[in-house]
């Protein structure tokens, strides 16, 4: 019997982004194990689900415990292939993997944004990075998604037993986006309470490095050029509460909303006009991809996974976090000329298709087959 093993510290990460592997390699007749923190759960095309409680931080020592439970599973159940995903999930697989590697398991990891990157704190590159170049020595093949990542890994991690690959993005399911017609958006702003209102919306934790203080910083200025703009940000987070007590104290809690998680973000992005972000580090952004897939521009900080998707003057605009002119600037072009954000909006529907899990699976599928046997 063939059998693959998925390997991360949360299983969300499994259940969002891993989903439609899992059930390609149920249709090649594989059994599928997954090993992460399950709470109990269960996973669809999933015949046994480990427990083992990986710790996402790399120095906490039930991490020990937990590789060598992880290497007992390993070797018993001497799978085809080991998939490894996030920074622990892939310390975790990697090294529990050395035995059965050498008896012929191929070990796969999918760097969903490495720690160390341009501008990233020295202790990242101490720390991550010296963890990586040691992991790729245990590695079959390392997978990037954005071409930053690819061109490091093949510029300091290449050796001769490992392969590294790029794919676009990790498969957004497009499928629950649409861009609507002129009068569903109407309806739509109607129904939320936000008639004849220019909407930026940002779909991402609140957490520093999502950055929302830019955004409400860049408010006053942006209010001045665009005065019905109203940002929408959908989300929770650490520093949720702070950046509403900093927008009642400046007095812009007419202009900025703060929704929550929400449910129903297909039409949410049908509602707004551009998707935005500030983010100062991202691997991707699935946020940008499912506005895109519903017709909106995108405005967005420059950085590694952005670059990927926003093409400037053809899907949107990117700038730089220290210059908010640019923000504004990118944003009043959208706001003011009709036929630019039609033309923007067009190229970003064809943008979304090329990161949808459709494509995404076609290019992962051709990586496995490389080591299916």
């Amino acid at each position: 019997m063939k059998k693959v093993l998925f390997i991360s510290n949360v299983l969300s990460h499994i259940e969002v982004f891993h989903q439609p592997y899992i059930e390609w390699f149920h249709q090649q007749g594989y059994t599928v194990h997954i090993m992460t923190n399950a709470g109990g759960k269960t996973v669809p095309f999933c015949e046994k689900l480990y427990d083992l409680g990986i710790e996402r931080s790399p120095f906490n020592l039930h991490n020990i415990a937990v590789i060598k439970q992880a290497k007992r599973i390993i070797d018993e159940e001497k799978y085809d292939i080991v998939h490894c995903h996030t920074p622990m999930g892939g310390v975790v697989g990697r090294i529990s993997s050395r035995t059965a590697r050498k008896n012929g398991t191929k070990v796969i990891y999918t760097a969903h944004g490495f720690h160390f990157y341009k501008g990233a704190p020295m202790i990242n590159w101490l720390l991550y990075y010296t963890m990586e170049r040691i992991l790729a020595r245990m590695t079959d093949c390392v997978i990037t998604i954005n071409s930053e990542d690819y061109n490091r890994a093949n510029d300091k991690f290449r050796n001769n037993n490992l392969q590294i690959c790029k794919i676009d993005g990790i498969g957004v399911d497009i499928s629950r986006f649409s861009k609507p017609t002129d009068e569903e958006k109407i309806d739509l702003k109607a129904k939320y309470g936000y008639s004849d209102k220019f909407l930026l919306i940002y779909a991402a934790e609140f957490i520093p490095r999502k950055n929302h203080i830019f955004f409400i910083n860049a408010l006053p200025e942006l209010i001045k050029v665009c005065p019905n703009i109203r940002v929408l940000f959908a989300g929770k987070g650490i520093q949720m509460d702070e950046m509403q007590e900093i927008i009642n104290q400046r007095g812009l809690s007419e202009y900025v909303c703060f929704l929550g998680f929400c449910h129903n973000m297909p039409e949410l992005y049908k509602m707004s006009d551009v998707v935005i972000s500030a983010s100062i580090e991202e691997g991707f952004g699935i946020n940008i991809i499912e506005g895109m897939a519903s017709g909106l521009p995108t405005v967005a900080s420059i950085v590694r996974g952005h670059k990927e998707m926003v093409k400037p003057n053809e899907n949107g605009y990117l700038f730089d976090v220290n210059k908010p002119d640019q923000f504004c600037n990118a944003v009043r072009s959208l706001y003011s000329d009709s036929q630019i954000y039609s033309t923007l909006s067009d190229c970003a529907l064809l943008t979304a298709n090329h990161f949808s899990t459709e494509h995404s699976l076609e290019q992962m599928s051709a990586i496995y087959k490389k080591y299916i046997s």
